[in-house]
């Protein structure tokens, strides 16, 4: 997750890069390893607490010839085509610091999860440094979710983009759509790998680079930029695997403990079986697991505070840069979470509206997660309030207090947070597999009336839900 601040625009600095913070983490699982043949994939958007996030549906639009989307932060423009399409996101509220879409779903069922900073090695940006009025995550997913139909015009355009303008950070994102799923890494100014990720695998990657050997010829599987192997070889840091460029190895800067931690603590989760510690040297991208993966253990993983370890989450590692004590780590399921989302992409749906979106709004350390489907024509008014301090109509800030009294007392508050939570959760991972059938069931004879009931009963869900998250900041964090 990318700085952006409440108050004031960041200024850019000498490196032309927007300065980032330490602790998003993105996962995937391939649908050979689920449980219910799905394919997961989703990701912790970390920056800070107290720091709003709105749930909303963006319509269709028809775009004036010459319309040019602009992003505020950073200068960065993009010339709209004629037809931008109805599309799902997580934007922040404070649009002079960046939109930040975040990830959602279009029309067409392309899903877009931008991003997971991450950073190149200082001999690479010397060659390739960073583009001022590039592209970032801060506009990534209005530039590319609105205007494409496939998972792989995503990645296309979006190389078109950094090719044509350049990029202002490092990052790793996730398009996918029912047939495909392709991750990207932006690795410098100009250059970036993209590869169609394996059913019989997982990843899991916070921020850091962590691409291995791919082979830039196989255009069926791969697409990179045209340079990215001189480049890496004109600043001395290519790295090579039979004849593939090793990506990571190529081009990450060295890898901090914070963003360590997560990776050691992610891939254990999903493989109890991993040898991977903390002091491993070799960081695998592609990893197997006998166990079958559910939603439920990627929501384990995003709220994962190196539980049944003998480490202690330290919330502060990121943002300090000190010595970290050996037993207090950097955890997934940290303070600085503002939301929270995981895709189910499942066969049986329909193939404009192909995933599940489970959302958690604010830290799902004390929110729960819901069930939302590509297809909804709204999304329900407490989601939607765009205020920079507390809201009592709230969905978000609801949560913000929550957290605050979550974490001045999580001792004693975290059992009985978490059962208040899994009562209100579980009840839609229980339907959530015949509700699923039942749309795609009324979607094949009638469309618009299955979209206009998948919309009531998100909304349905959604009040109740705030309703009862209203209730537990009454009992828990009472105004004072």
């Amino acid at each position: 997750m990318n700085f952006k601040s409440s108050k004031m625009a960041f200024l850019i600095g000498t490196l032309c890069a927007i300065s980032s913070a330490y602790a998003c983490t993105g996962v995937y699982v391939g649908k050979q390893l689920t449980a219910d043949g799905s394919t997961i994939f989703g990701r912790t958007e970390d920056l800070e607490t107290h720091h709003n996030k709105t749930f909303v549906v963006f319509p269709a639009k028809h775009n004036p010839v010459g319309a040019v989307l602009k992003d505020e932060s950073t200068g960065f423009t993009f010339t709209l085509p004629s037809q931008s399409y109805q599309y799902t996101a997580i934007p922040d509220v404070t649009p002079i610091d960046g939109v930040y879409h975040e990830a959602g779903i279009n029309q067409f069922g392309v899903i877009v999860d931008t991003t997971v900073s991450a950073y190149a090695n200082d001999s690479i940006l010397k060659v390739d440094p960073l583009v001022k009025t590039g592209i970032t995550e801060s506009i990534m997913a209005t530039v590319v979710l609105p205007h494409v139909k496939t998972a792989r015009e995503g990645i296309e355009l979006l190389a078109r983009v950094i090719d044509e303008k350049g990029a202002g950070e490092a990052n790793s994102l996730i398009i996918a759509d029912q047939q495909e799923t392709w991750y990207m890494e932006i690795v410098s100014g100009h250059q970036y790998a993209a590869v169609k990720l394996p059913d019989d695998k997982f990843v899991v990657f916070p921020n850091s680079l962590f691409m291995g050997a791919i082979d830039v010829n196989d255009t069926a599987n791969v697409i990179a930029s045209p340079k990215l192997i001189e480049t890496a070889r004109s600043a001395g840091t290519l790295v090579q695997e039979d004849g593939k460029i090793r990506v990571a190895d190529s081009y990450a800067a060295p890898m901090k403990d914070s963003v360590k931690s997560r990776y050691w603590a992610g891939v254990n989760l999903l493989n109890p079986q991993s040898n991977i510690t903390m002091d491993s040297e070799h960081l695998p991208f592609l990893h197997h697991t006998t166990q079958k993966i559910r939603v439920e253990d990627v929501m384990a993983l995003q709220r994962n505070r190196f539980e049944g370890t003998n480490i202690l989450p330290d919330d502060l590692a990121n943002k300090k840069d000190a010595v970290i004590k050996t037993t207090h780590l950097y955890p997934i399921g940290n303070k600085n979470t503002m939301e929270a989302h995981i895709f189910q992409v499942k066969k049986d749906l329909p193939k404009n509206s192909p995933a599940i979106m489970w959302l958690a709004i604010g830290s799902p350390l004390v929110s729960p997660y819901l069930p939302f489907y590509g297809a909804i024509e709204t999304t329900a008014e407490p989601y939607q309030v765009a205020s920079t301090s507390y809201d009592a109509n709230s969905y978000y800030w609801a949560t913000s207090r929550l957290l605050d009294s979550f974490l001045a007392n999580e001792s004693s508050l975290k059992i009985p947070f978490q059962k208040e939570i899994e009562k209100m959760e579980r009840p839609y991972l229980v339907q959530v597999d015949a509700e699923s059938k039942q749309f795609a069931e009324k979607f094949k004879h009638n469309p618009n009336e299955a979209v206009q009931w998948i919309t009531a009963r998100t909304h349905n869900r959604s009040l109740k839900t705030f309703e009862q998250l209203k209730a537990l900041e009454k009992q828990y964090a009472p105004q004072k």
